[in-house]
C-alpha cells in the first residue's frame, strides 16, 4: 500500500525547545464520495467482507489509498483484518488461517544460506500443542515454509477468505535467509497454518496470545530446526495472528529487534572511541524516521538507523519505543529536527543529520 499526497504534521514538541516531529508519510486525497471512508465499526467490516467475497479487491485497495490520514487508514486497515481474518459469526465450527511470526536474530562466522524450510515441522507442531498454543483448536496443519512478510502482504483479501473456506496448509514459497561472514542482522519470517475450533471456544489467536507460556519452548524447538554450521541464530516467536495482522506485528517486532541490535553495537563503538554519542531523531521523505548517533569530538564518526513507517503505524508509539531504548542505553534525550528532510544528500548518499 503506497499512500499519497502531503505529509501530516502533528502537534506538540518533544525535546527542550524542539519543533514538532513531522509525520513523513503521504496519504490519499480522501473525498466524501468514497463510501467506505464514511463507514465505522461493524458496518465497515461488513462492507469490506462483502467486497472481498465478491472478489472486488481493487475497491478495497482504492479505499486504503484514498484514506487522507493515519487515523482513517488505520481504521480501514484494522476493519479489513477483522473482516477477512476472523471466523464468520454464527458458524458452529470456525476455521482460522493464522501466521506465526519469527524474529530471527542472526550472526554468521561464514557465508551461509538458510533455505527457509523446516525439516521436521511435526516436531515443532508437537511442541506448540504440548504448551497450549492450540488450546481447543484442532490443528489442520502447520506449513514447513518460512515465508516473507512481503508474501503475506501480497495475499488478496478475497484470496484470504477463500483460504478460510477451504482451510489447510498453503503452498507459499519459502524465503531463504542469506548471511555474509561477520554479519549481524535481523530477519522476519512466518509459518502459515490452519486450525479449527468450536465457535464458542477460544481459537488459536486467543490461546496463543500468552507467549510467556510457550515462547521459550518454541524458541528452543525452532533453534534446533534451523541449526546450521557457521550461523548463530536466535529465533524469537511472536503470538499467532491472522495473516495481515501477523505481517504488521512481525514487521514492527523485526524493526524493534534490529534497532536494539543497532543501538547495542553502535553505542559500544562510540564509547570505545569518544564516549557517549549524541542522538538525533528526524523524519525523511520515503516514509521513515532516522536515528543518528554523532559526537562533537569526531565529525567522521556517524552511525544511523532507518525506521520505515507502515501507513497504519502509530508514530507516537514508535517514537516512544525509540526514546525508551535511548534511555536504556543511558544516553541524553534525543535532539529533534523539525519538518520532513530529504532522503538523500546532494551527493546521493543517505542523509543522516548531525542535529
Amino acid at each position: 500500500m503506497h499512500p499519497r499526497a502531503e505529509p501530516e504534521r502533528r502537534a506538540g514538541g518533544r525535546g527542550p525547545g524542539s519543533m514538532p516531529l513531522a509525520d513523513p508519510r503521504r496519504y490519499g486525497p480522501g473525498g466524501a464520495c468514497d463510501a467506505l471512508l464514511n463507514l465505522r465499526g461493524p458496518a465497515l467490516e461488513h462492507a469490506l467482507r462483502e467486497l472481498a467475497l465478491a472478489g472486488r479487491d481493487a475497491e478495497i485497495l482504492a479505499a486504503l489509498e484514498a484514506a487522507p490520514n493515519r487515523d482513517l487508514y488505520a481504521q480501514l486497515w484494522h476493519a479489513l483484518c477483522a473482516a477477512v481474518e476472523k471466523p464468520v459469526p454464527g458458524e458452529g465450527v470456525a476455521a482460522r488461517i493464522f501466521a506465526l511470526p519469527w524474529v530471527i536474530v542472526c550472526g554468521a562466522s561464514a557465508a551461509v544460506t538458510l533455505e527457509g524450510v523446516i525439516a521436521d515441522v511435526a516436531s515443532l507442531t508437537g511442541v506448540l500443542e504440548a504448551n497450549g498454543v492450540f488450546g481447543a483448536s484442532r490443528n489442520l496443519g502447520l506449513g514447513n515454509a518460512l515465508v516473507s512478510m512481503e508474501a503475506l502482504e501480497a495475499v488478496r483479501p478475497s484470496e484470504l477468505l477463500e483460504w478460510s473456506r477451504a482451510p489447510g496448509t498453503r503452498d507459499v514459497a519459502p524465503a531463504p535467509i542469506v548471511l555474509t561472514r561477520g554479519e549481524e542482522a535481523v530477519h522476519v519470517r512466518f509459518l502459515l497454518g490452519a486450525a479449527i475450533a468450536p465457535a464458542h471456544l477460544p481459537d488459536i489467536v486467543e490461546t496463543g496470545a500468552n507467549i510467556g507460556q510457550w515462547g521459550t519452548a518454541a524458541l528452543r524447538a525452532m533453534a534446533a530446526q534451523l541449526a546450521t554450521p557457521g550461523a548463530q541464530l536466535l529465533p524469537l516467536p511472536r503470538p499467532p495472528a491472522g495473516v495481515y495482522t501477523a505481517a504488521l506485528a512481525g514487521r514492527r517486532a523485526g524493526i524493534e529487534a534490529a534497532f536494539n541490535l543497532f543501538m547495542s553495537n553502535a553505542v559500544r563503538r562510540f564509547r570505545q572511541v569518544t564516549g557517549d554519542p549524541a542522538v538525533t531523531l528526524s523524519s525523511h521523505h520515503g516514509a521513515e524516521l532516522r536515528v543518528t548517533l554523532t559526537t562533537d569530538l569526531d565529525d567522521s564518526l556517524v552511525e544511523g538507523f532507518r525506521w520505515p513507517l507502515h501507513p497504519a503505524d502509530d508514530i507516537d508509539q514508535v517514537e516512544r519505543t525509540i526514546v525508551s531504548m535511548v534511555e536504556e542505553c543511558r544516553l541524553s534525550e534525543p535532539r529533534y529536527i523539525s519538518g520532513v528532510l530529504p532522503d538523500l544528500t546532494s551527493t546521493g548518499a543517505l542523509l543522516f543529520p548531525n542535529g
